[in-house]
């Protein structure tokens, strides 16, 4: 593995750790474009890791990131792109750990918030959308599991048991022919 795969590695995700506001989910589609755009992985890899990912304990991006590395460069790839993720949310929190006091009271740092908590639901849209378009399966049955899932969650349905319940009705489907 050549040192310059993973110094872009390790700077891919650092990006990614700089611009990802909202978190794992709104970094999703981030780091698709970053992995599938430059032809690391096809979109239904990417996606398939995403899935493994999201079954993991941990965040979603650590863990997406952890997964893409090993993938692409083994353990020492898997370590510089989690490491490249997270140091930048380190750094930051830091920073607002040692001057959080000063800053938050004020109105217009409220205003800048809510700006950014406005756009990581857009980020968060486009990745659901995107992982939408990447299933290959009939999207009537998607949506079906999508809004039932939906559903047990806003009933404050445990999310493990909900993947979980989903992944067997995932695999009854298949069995029944009715993915294909």
């Amino acid at each position: 593995m050549s040192f310059l795969l993973y110094l872009k590695l390790f700077l891919i995700f650092f990006k990614v750790g700089v611009i990802g506001f909202g978190g794992g989910y709104g970094m999703l589609p981030l780091i698709e474009r970053e992995i599938v755009g430059r032809g690391f992985l096809t979109k239904r890899e990417f996606w398939d890791m995403v899935a493994i990912a999201q079954t993991t304990p941990g965040p979603i991006a650590v863990n997406v990131a952890t997964f893409v590395g090993y993938r692409m460069g083994g353990v020492l790839g898997s370590a510089l792109c989690t490491f490249g993720v997270v140091l930048p949310a380190f750094i930051v929190i830091l920073i607002i750990a040692i001057g959080a006091k000063r800053f938050l009271h004020l109105k217009e740092v409220q205003w800048i918030l809510i700006g950014i908590k406005s756009a990581i639901i857009g980020l968060m849209l486009l990745a659901s959308f995107s992982l939408y378009n990447a299933i290959p399966a009939p999207k009537k049955w998607v949506v079906l599991m999508a809004a039932g899932s939906f559903l047990l969650l806003i009933f404050k349905t445990n999310p493990f048991l909900v993947i979980l319940i989903f992944a067997v009705v995932g695999f009854i489907l298949g069995k029944m022919g009715l993915f294909t």
